[in-house]
């Protein structure tokens, strides 16, 4: 099992891009492990929900990808949106709080939709590729990490 994976996807905020990640060390040291803690629980939630057999086995074969996978899902959506956002400028998309204005809260609402899809796509194609599951178990465990873990922050209004 790997354990050097560095990823995130629920607790992921479009705006760590303008503030960038990278040169805040101390929020990745907090954010990483959170998530994976998020992951985590959705996982075995699904797991009981589903009533999928053989739940520690499923789980070790799974957390890293979906974890690194997620991360990916989110940057991608992430920046998509900052690019779009600088290119289209409907308004600047952290001067307000999502919620005050419709264009605004539309425009977050795609960048959450882009990567709960991005999330499922990627489950569906290598997190669960060749795992023993039935088909009908891997759309629904797809599309419940989809939902549970699309990065919701990002309605989150600016800090400071």
């Amino acid at each position: 099992m790997k354990k050097d994976v560095l990823a995130y996807n629920l607790i992921f905020p479009m705006c760590m891009i303008y503030f960038g990640i990278v040169i805040l060390p101390v929020l990745i040291i907090i954010l990483f492990p959170l998530n994976f803690i998020v992951d985590t629980l959705m996982l075995f939630l699904l797991y009981f929900l589903l009533k999928l057999p053989d739940k520690k086995r499923l789980y070790t074969d799974m957390i890293a990808k979906t974890w690194g996978f997620g991360f990916l899902a989110d940057f991608i959506a992430s920046f998509v949106m900052s690019y779009a956002d600088i290119l289209l400028n409907p308004v600047n998309i952290y001067s307000i709080a999502p919620w005050k204005d419709w264009k605004l809260f539309l425009f977050v609402t795609a960048g959450v939709v882009l990567a709960g899809v991005l999330i499922y796509v990627f489950q569906r194609k290598f997190v669960l590729k060749g795992l023993a599951l039935e088909r009908r178990q891997k759309h629904r465990l797809a599309l419940g990490m989809a939902i549970l873990t699309a990065p919701y922050m990002m309605y989150l209004p600016p800090i400071g």
